[in-house]
């Protein structure tokens, strides 16, 4: 986490957050049992987690 800057940080840990929220609330690999309204949104957490990771590798600090 060096080579990446503020924004950089600041997307990556984001998006982990977020895939760890959409990964437990999803039932069929989840940890927890989560109310059925929550279950729906899981795989939008997943996705958007994963687009924060991405996109965090643009954000590189300059040497």
């Amino acid at each position: 986490m060096k080579k990446h800057n503020r924004t950089g940080k600041l997307l990556y840990f984001i998006g982990i957050l977020l895939f760890a929220i959409g990964f437990t609330l999803n039932q069929t690999i989840g940890i927890i049992e989560a109310p059925e309204p929550y279950t729906s949104f899981s795989i939008p957490l997943i996705v958007i987690g994963i687009i924060l990771l991405v996109a965090s590798n643009f954000f590189k600090s300059s040497k």
